[in-house]
């Protein structure tokens, strides 16, 4: 922002000498600023030229207009409009700016009263204009939130369009536009370009802790604790109120063995936000899968869904929990209830895949394995192979049970060969030759 030290203004009336050439003409006399602006009382106010050095920092920073004239020499002039009453007409105050190679500074200022005036200001370039840039504004979110709305109907492609054209229309780009194409493109399996579009939100904002929070779960997704510990945690630093924020980094906290500290980051999440169903899902996910111990989950479940009712990650959870402690009952009522949800996520057609294939329900268990294969990003893929090589198993389909199990392997590794080798559903599989060599193979690639 061109600055100059405001002293270097002489504070006394008539004209003044100056380093540059002027465009503006002299300061108006006291009686013409009354008649400006009749509402000023004329008393105590002198209305001399050093009562209005306070409007030139303002009209720097806060332009209605820009303009660029050329200069008597080889500098250029930019012309600074503040329109006081009615835009595009006096009384205007300007502020006059010279550019060299190196700098920019102050040259004069003035307040305009005539029109002929303006217009001879005006007679150069425009270089900036508030109401275009307005206009301009309104056009990038107004895109923006036609892409957010088709990123929530899934329509990606139409989402991303959008969006690319609000980052181009926007300029430089805004922080918000880059988080939110992240979004998207994290959505439609990008994780690269997600990534990219993260980091050049924080590089644009680097005190908003959305771009931290979302590229710290992609790295949670990939089981890349570092460094979702370092983007998690900068989120938590950035609003540590946030209890979205604090239930993941606990989630964080527990999947790294660091129970003591996960439990002070969901209190402090509850004592944030009682009403954030987030914190009582996510303990029930712990104490069903970590814990194993089904009963407490149960409870948590059932607190965050009375703040919850539709969260579908809870409701296909508390379904499993139901099951295991033998609540057949309660939970295929549950199941009904995600049948009729439509667009279900990845998450739940996953575990919609174990629960059928426990019901013994079969089909159904494999035709939602076919439409998890079908998302851009299915949800734990070493279980959901391996369940459905259950399935397969289980209905006399030796060599497709062995296939899926390969892909299971292939994403879960040892994990996955400890679980197969004590299930029960797999005995016969268990004799073939391509399965002790599946055996074998990944054996290998662990000594390696």
């Amino acid at each position: 922002m061109a600055r100059r030290d405001l002293e270097e203004f002489h504070l006394t009336e008539g004209p003044q000498p100056a380093e540059h050439e002027s465009f503006l003409p002299a300061f108006p006399g006291r009686q013409s600023i009354l008649e400006a602006f009749p509402e000023i009382v004329p008393t105590g106010w002198n209305l001399g030229k050093k009562d209005f050095i306070a409007w030139i920092d303002f009209t720097l920073e806060n332009p209605d207009e820009i303009w660029e004239n050329d200069g008597f020499s080889d500098d250029k002039f930019f012309h600074y409009l503040n329109f006081v009453e009615k835009k595009g007409q006096v009384p205007v105050f300007v502020v006059e700016v010279t550019a060299t190679e190196d700098v920019m500074e102050v040259n004069e200022f003035s307040l305009l009263l005539k029109e002929s005036d303006l217009r001879e200001i005006r007679g150069g370039d425009k270089v900036y204009c508030v109401a275009k840039e307005w206009e301009r504004e309104n056009l990038v979110r107004e895109m923006n939130d036609r892409a957010l709305l088709k990123y929530d109907e899934d329509s990606l492609d139409e989402a991303r369009d959008l969006i690319d054209t609000a980052i181009r229309l926007s300029g430089s780009g805004s922080a918000y536009l880059f988080n939110n194409r992240g979004l998207i493109c994290w959505k439609m399996g990008k994780i690269t370009q997600a990534k990219k579009d993260f980091l050049e939100s924080i590089g644009l904002d680097d005190g908003n802790g959305d771009p931290y929070f979302n590229i710290g779960l992609i790295y949670f997704d990939e089981s890349d604790y570092k460094m979702a510990l370092n983007y998690l945690g900068r989120a938590v630093e950035i609003n540590p109120a946030d209890s979205q924020f604090l239930t993941e980094l606990a989630h964080l906290y527990l999947e790294m063995g660091r129970e003591e500290e996960a439990m002070q980051l969901f209190q402090q999440a509850f004592k944030s936000d009682p009403n954030d169903p987030q914190v009582d899902f996510h303990l029930g996910y712990y104490f069903l899968y970590k814990k194993h111990e089904p009963r407490f989950a149960v409870k948590y479940f059932d607190t965050g869904l009375e703040k919850d009712p539709n969260d579908q990650f809870a409701l296909a959870d508390l379904a499993v929990a139901h099951w295991i402690l033998g609540n057949k009952g309660k939970s295929i009522k549950i199941h009904g209830v995600l049948q009729r949800h439509k667009g279900l996520m990845p998450y739940t057609m996953s575990r919609l895949v174990y629960l059928n294939m426990e019901m013994g329900n079969y089909e159904a268990a494999l035709s939602y394995y076919q439409q998890a294969l079908s998302q851009n990003e299915p949800f734990e893929p070493e279980w959901l192979h391996y369940n459905a090589a259950l399935v397969y198993a289980k209905t006399g389909r030796s060599q497709q049970a062995l296939d899926t199990l390969h892909l299971a392997v292939r994403a879960g590794g040892e994990a996955v060969i400890k679980r197969a080798m004590s299930e029960k559903a797999l005995r016969e599989l268990k004799r073939i030759p391509d399965f002790k060599k599946l055996i074998r193979l990944t054996s290998k690639r662990k000594n390696r």
